[in-house]
């Protein structure tokens, strides 16, 4: 009877068990979906844009008349004009302009990318230029 009973616990115990695992990895493969697809807030800056030639990019300046500020792509990013429809990051150039001494009010979403080599960058998702 003894044997019967040290069996049963050792079954129920090996079934506990591995409810236990299955639902730990049940939890950790929901975790894991949900921080792949979870959207992604950016932040959002503003400036004064000043473009390259190109209009692939700009120098963003806390006014008309700071002399450095960051550096952003904003070739592929979505934009508009002041409360216009948004265009797709395939058109160039734009709102800003291809004119590096012209400056336009702008606000952008930046977010944090991971890139190949495993480093962090901001990278530009929208220009909406307020001005």
């Amino acid at each position: 009877m003894r044997n019967d009973v040290s069996t049963a616990t050792s079954s129920t115990r090996l079934k506990v068990m591995a409810t236990l695992v299955a639902l730990v990895l049940l939890a950790a493969a929901v975790i894991w979906v949900w921080l792949r697809v979870m959207p992604v807030s950016p932040k959002a800056v503003e400036g004064w844009a000043q473009p390259n030639a190109d209009g692939t990019a700009i120098g963003l300046l806390d006014s008309p008349d700071a002399e450095n500020g960051e550096s952003y792509v904003i070739a592929g990013a979505d934009w508009r004009h002041v409360g216009g429809p948004w265009t797709d990051g395939t058109s160039s150039p734009t709102c800003v302009g291809t004119d590096p001494g012209v400056m336009t009010r702008v606000r952008l979403g930046l977010v944090m990318v991971k890139v190949p080599e495993g480093s962090t960058r901001q990278q530009v998702i929208w220009l909406e230029c307020l001005d």
